[in-house]
């Protein structure tokens, strides 16, 4: 009896220090568990912190050269008449410009494709610009960008749809819409330019009084001159639109029938152009 009495003892002991072994690796458990759970929300907050200071760096960067890129389009496109690639241009000193009227064919563009072909511009040129390894900034396009432009009488408005994954550690976040806004009245300029446009395409001979007296009235500087033997180019200068520091500039030209036998005459109408003919 006494044998078995010892034995149990010795069970019960046994029983008692597992016991004791199991509370003790639960409590560390519990306890390891609630540290490792302190050292990730840690990690978490430090990389949210981080990933919100990237997002911010990133968003101010592609503004700034959607900014630039919308502003080099508006000079670029206005320079060649509303243009990116006008399909028939005369060269004249370092301007490309196109022809509007080509001896009763007319490839004029509305204010809504200029505006197209301004977005255009922006869509090539802004991954250009926004180089983020140069910049040293944690991030990468996901596609191309999709810009759209609205031109409105003193404000042209330019948004954005860009992915770019932004990058800090483990994190990630995207970021994709983009806006920015160019203050200048390019409506104006393009208003002008119709006008002269439509005076000019159906007459035979030049009037510098008139050139002189439009100019004057709606506040340009006209230099028309012939490119070559069969075009007349305009080049408008507007000084109250300033984009970048520079007055935009409109150009167009038109190619004429060339005059019947008896018809003759100077086009400039005693205005003679071999240098330039200008008119503010």
């Amino acid at each position: 009896m006494k044998t078995i009495s010892h034995s149990r003892r010795g069970q019960v002991t046994i029983f008692i220090i597992v016991g004791i072994i199991l509370v003790a690796a639960i409590t560390m458990g519990i306890v390891l568990r609630k540290d490792i759970a302190q050292k990730i929300q840690v990690v978490k907050i430090t990389q949210s912190a981080a990933l919100q200071q990237e997002v911010g760096r990133v968003r101010p960067f592609v503004e700034d050269c959607l900014q630039s890129a919308a502003e080099d389009a508006i000079l670029k496109i206005y320079s060649k008449g509303g243009y990116n690639a006008p399909k028939k241009t005369v060269s004249y000193d370092y301007y490309t410009i196109p022809v509007y009227f080509d001896k009763g064919k007319e490839a004029v563009p509305a204010m809504q494709d200029i505006a197209n072909e301004i977005a255009f511009a922006i869509k090539a040129n802004v991954p250009s610009c926004a180089n983020f390894n140069a910049a040293g900034i944690s991030a990468k396009a996901l596609k191309r960008p999709e810009v759209d432009v609205s031109i409105g009488k003193k404000l042209i408005s330019i948004s954005m749809d860009w992915p770019i994954q932004v990058e800090a550690g483990e994190a990630s976040a995207t970021v994709s819409e983009f806006s920015t806004e160019v203050k200048a009245d390019i409506f104006f300029p393009y208003e002008n330019a119709m006008e002269l446009y439509n005076q000019q395409k159906a007459i035979k001979v030049l009037s510098l009084i008139d050139l002189a007296r439009l100019a004057k009235q709606n506040n340009f500087i006209l230099h028309f001159d012939m490119a070559g033997n069969d075009a007349m180019v305009y080049l408008l200068t507007f000084n109250r639109t300033i984009i970048q520091r520079q007055p935009l500039v409109y150009t167009f030209g038109i190619i004429r029938e060339k005059p019947k036998a008896g018809e003759g005459g100077s086009l400039l109408a005693g205005a003679r152009a071999s240098s330039g003919s200008s008119a503010a």
